[in-house]
């Protein structure tokens, strides 16, 4: 006859290997599940990082056009391509349209005799529309500007 404390032990082998591939499995299935986690969060900062660049190059191209008084006086459609990391190559293009001239009023402190004569704030609209040479993906920005222009300037 096999003694019991012998019998049991051979037993208990069997139930301890297979609690230990479960455990095995569960560890598995966090770890996996973390990775994706992971890669789905790293993907989120990327694409938050290309529109956060993809916004600063339309408001390089605005600030290029708001440099430029003709931009006023003369508004036209520009397509301008913006290199964000100076490697000589353009990382994105952005497509203005003419600055769209929303109202004019003339500046106070003028007399009658020289109302005529007297310089004109222009508030604009400047729209720009930016695409990424890489993924294709785009950002469009509207941006006010207040101009001073001088008594020749038009609203159209």
């Amino acid at each position: 006859m096999i003694p019991e404390a012998i019998y049991q032990k051979k037993h208990q082998r069997g139930a301890t290997f297979l609690v230990s591939l479960v455990m095995l499995i569960v560890l598995t299935l966090l770890v996996v599940s973390a990775i994706r986690m992971g890669n789905a969060n790293l993907k989120t900062v990327g694409n938050m990082q290309a529109k956060n660049e993809a916004a600063a190059a339309a408001q390089q191209a605005i600030e290029t056009i708001m440099g430029n008084l003709n931009s006023f006086y003369a508004p036209v459609a520009q397509t301008i391509s913006v290199d964000i990391n100076n490697d000589g190559v353009p990382d994105y293009t952005v497509n203005t349209s003419a600055p769209v001239c929303l109202k004019m009023i003339p500046v106070e402190g003028y007399s009658v005799d020289f109302a005529q004569s007297a310089p004109k704030d222009t508030y604009w609209d400047i729209k720009a529309v930016v695409t990424d040479n890489r993924t294709g993906a785009s950002v469009t920005l509207h941006q006010g500007a207040k101009v001073r222009m001088d008594a020749t300037a038009t609203c159209t």
